[in-house]
């Protein structure tokens, strides 16, 4: 047991942080887990052991459990919460997780019912001189009808620029005053 032993950093009662400090030749660190100083009495030594053991008891305060308690129940507060929340069906995450949506499902869908079915195609190529092929066992040929009423008919226009003619009244004219007489 030499002198000059350091004192180690400590918690004091109110919680402040003190770092350590080196104790003059002969003398040693004294003192409490919550209070040190130098003394030269060795009876009153706190060994570097004990200096440590403290150390670890005031990291195991209740104030310092109570916060790692805390903080581990809200994490498994937190991931309890998403699991049920993928698990459970009136949830938001579960019925997205169930129907995953594309863009190309946004809209709604169109049946195509009203149209005639393709032929499938022809096991072989057909050749043009034998006329046109039975259909296949299994389909029914639907009669292609002329459409209802008459084709429409769209003006034709020239093509290219219209042509400049000089002698061509405006296109818009205004009104001119009648006077009676005249």
């Amino acid at each position: 047991m030499a002198g000059g032993e350091d004192c180690l950093w400590y918690v004091d009662r109110n919680g402040s942080w003190h770092p350590g400090f080196d104790c003059e030749f002969f003398t040693f660190c004294c003192g409490t887990c919550h209070q040190r100083y130098c003394c030269r009495d060795p009876l009153r030594l706190l060994t570097e052991r004990q200096q440590r053991h403290c150390l670890a008891f005031s990291l195991s305060s209740p104030k310092t459990i109570a916060g790692i308690a805390s903080a581990v129940v809200l994490f498994i507060a937190i991931v309890t919460t998403i699991v049920c929340c993928f698990m459970c069906s009136c949830c938001y995450l579960y019925q997205r997780r169930q129907h995953p949506r594309t863009p190309l499902q946004a809209g709604p869908e169109i049946p195509l019912t009203s149209y005639p079915p393709a032929p499938p195609p022809a096991p072989f190529p057909m050749d043009p001189k034998d006329g046109p092929a039975p259909p296949p066992p299994g389909f029914t040929p639907v009669p292609v009808y002329p459409p209802p009423g008459p084709a429409a008919q769209y003006p034709l226009y020239p093509s290219g620029p219209p042509i400049y003619n000089p002698t061509a009244p405006p296109p818009y004219a205004p009104p001119q005053p009648t006077y009676p007489g005249a």
